[in-house]
């Protein structure tokens, strides 16, 4: 029989796959709850914990991941975007999925296909078709104790919003993708609400008192109960380049080793899901303090070098910049560097004027995914005395291995740490 399907190796395959539509305007999921029909409904034959969120919904799969697997609990996470590899988005124990599986799942989902032209239904977007992939290869998946989904957009609309999860996680509420989830904080708390199921437990990282109202009044409508663990504030012992201590609500010197104020409020979040679960499965004390020590997020003030100090983070709206900014200013170096670029569709001067005060230099760039903003533009946006403009990504990391600063970051897109992250990698082990 001939092949017929448009790919045929695992290069076509993702390539195909990033090729299809990327956004388009829904205003139900029908089409998504039709593909899985198609598919046996593979979303309902696996237990799940749906995590939406401005920032740190990564974070939080990590932290509640590590505990899982410090329990001897079988986990999957399904991810975005990959920092790496494809695979990154569909993992099982920490480990991502082959390429001979994402061929194989790639597959099964154009099955549909041929049904869809019958039906009249057009084709699953990248977003959909990859949140299919997932959904059938962890139904299929033996021993799978737990799923934790992250979304891609929001939560009302998105196209993981079909499954029934035993707890829905909001990590917070900030200034992102408004064209899609609203212009003010309200209408983006509603539209990640909208994860929220009828009696399954919400953990929600808003600080706002007014928004916490918000939450409240929806989660009365839906009769389910809500946890706001950010309004305890922990004991910090020290937050540094190499982590934190701190404790929280009778635990005492948590650990972990993500950088950052932020990553102390995303452990939390992790540490109070953990706790509204406790029925469901045999997690203990040892197994959250290690699971939150073992936890490492690819992107997220990651220490790619020490000597020079060079990291990456992948904060690439408002919200993500300013705590990012308010942790770098407290860091006791004489010298900081900062290497930012955007997708243009960002807030772009906020984000630069966020950053820049707490910087020597600031050098502007742009890489390479066609979403990138022009280089020049984000220099007329900054107001830094020490500024300028290098289209040479490989040049600027030459530069900060032989001219560092005491701190070196690259910032403002995953997309871009994607692309200088291996870069960085090779320059540090292939120094000539």
């Amino acid at each position: 029989m001939p092949n017929t399907y448009p790919f045929n190796d695992i290069t076509s395959c993702i390539n195909w796959i990033e090729s299809q539509r990327r956004f388009s305007k829904k205003t139900s999921l029908d089409n998504m709850k039709h593909y899985c029909k198609l598919l046996g409904n593979p979303q309902d034959k696996f237990t799940s914990i749906h995590v939406t969120g401005t920032n740190g919904k990564g974070s939080v799969v990590s932290y509640l991941k590590n505990i899982f697997l410090d329990a001897h609990i079988n986990v999957g996470t399904f991810t975005s975007p990959y920092i790496i590899k494809f695979n990154e988005r569909i993992c099982y124990n920490g480990e991502m999925i082959s390429d001979e599986e994402v061929l194989k799942l790639a597959k099964k989902v154009y099955d549909i296909y041929s049904q869809l032209e019958l039906d009249n239904i057009s084709y699953p977007s990248f977003f959909e078709f990859t949140t299919l992939m997932a959904f059938v290869y962890f139904s299929e998946k033996e021993n799978l104790d737990v799923v934790i989904v992250e979304v891609g957009i929001g939560g009302t609309l998105d196209s993981t919003n079909v499954i029934t999860p035993i707890a829905s996680i909001i990590t917070n509420v900030s200034y992102d993708h408004m064209n899609v989830l609203g212009n003010t904080l309200e209408e983006i708390l509603a539209n990640k609400l909208g994860i929220v199921k009828t009696n399954v437990p919400a953990i929600m990282g808003i600080k706002d008192e007014n928004l916490i109202e918000v939450a409240k009044k929806h989660l009365e409508t839906v009769t389910t109960e809500g946890y706001f663990p950010l309004t305890k504030s922990p004991v910090i012992h020290y937050s540094n380049i190499n982590g934190s201590s701190f404790d929280y609500q009778g635990f005492k010197d948590l650990q972990i080793t993500l950088s950052g104020y932020h990553q102390i409020e995303n452990a939390i979040i992790a540490l109070e899901t953990i706790k509204t679960l406790k029925n469901k499965f045999n997690i203990t004390t040892d197994n959250i303090y290690q699971g939150l020590l073992n936890t490492k997020w690819l992107g997220r003030m990651e220490i790619l070098s020490n000597q020079p100090l060079i990291v990456v983070d992948g904060a690439h709206n408002i919200d993500g910049i300013t705590r990012i900014a308010e942790f770098v200013k407290n860091l006791k170096y004489t010298k900081k560097r900062c290497i930012f670029s955007c997708s243009d569709d960002k807030e772009k001067e906020k984000m630069i004027a966020e950053i820049e005060p707490y910087f020597d230099e600031i050098i502007l760039t742009a890489f390479t995914y066609k979403r990138h903003s022009d280089a020049s533009e984000l220099y007329e946006y900054s107001q830094h005395q020490n500024k300028r403009i290098n289209l040479d990504i490989d040049s600027i990391i030459d530069e900060v291995f032989e001219n560092p600063y005491d701190f070196n970051i690259f910032i403002g897109s995953l997309y871009f740490v994607s692309e200088v992250r291996p870069k960085i990698l090779n320059r540090k082990h292939n120094p000539n």
